[in-house]
């Protein structure tokens, strides 16, 4: 997750596919411009070419691309998790004094910070992608170090 805002009112963190986004884009254009140029010369593969090379990779990018982002404001209290595909928005507002704190969770060597709370309620994942690397440990450091310093008197967390 990328931080957009790092302030001591609000922390705001976002996520976004861009390289398989951009990968998806390219398959569909060049699959395009493939099933034209076959259509234009008077091959009737084209049309097969033209349906599956670029409905297919469009499906997977229209499912599979989301676009997650979290906003933590402790001026309103709230933690809001925003999820948008191409042809869906979901929002999830809720309390900030119920969120304990992020850990990562893992998956063979892919991993995702997911939000923790003070009730036994299952943790909320920041992201449905799991990735590999660094980036879901340092994005659930920043956060962990903001709700600590946005919760002075709440230990309970830390």
């Amino acid at each position: 997750m990328t931080v957009l805002r790092n302030l001591p009112s609000q922390l705001i963190l976002a996520h976004a596919p861009w390289v398989l986004g951009g990968g998806l884009i390219v398959c569909i254009v060049a699959c395009a411009a493939a099933g034209l140029t076959l259509l234009f010369s008077g091959e009737t593969t084209g049309l097969l070419t033209l349906f599956l090379g670029t409905c297919v990779p469009l499906a997977i990018f229209a499912q599979s691309i989301k676009r997650d982002q979290v906003i933590f404001d402790a001026v309103s209290g709230t933690v809001t998790l925003q999820r948008r595909t191409l042809f869906r928005y979901a929002r999830c507002t809720l309390p900030l004094n119920d969120v304990r704190r992020v850990e990562v969770e893992d998956f063979g060597e892919t991993h995702r910070p997911t939000l923790t709370f003070h009730s036994p309620t299952a943790p909320y994942p920041l992201v449905e992608a799991y990735t590999s690397g660094n980036g879901p440990r340092q994005a659930a450091d920043i956060i962990n170090t903001w709700l600590h310093d946005a919760r002075p008197n709440d230990r309970k967390g830390a």
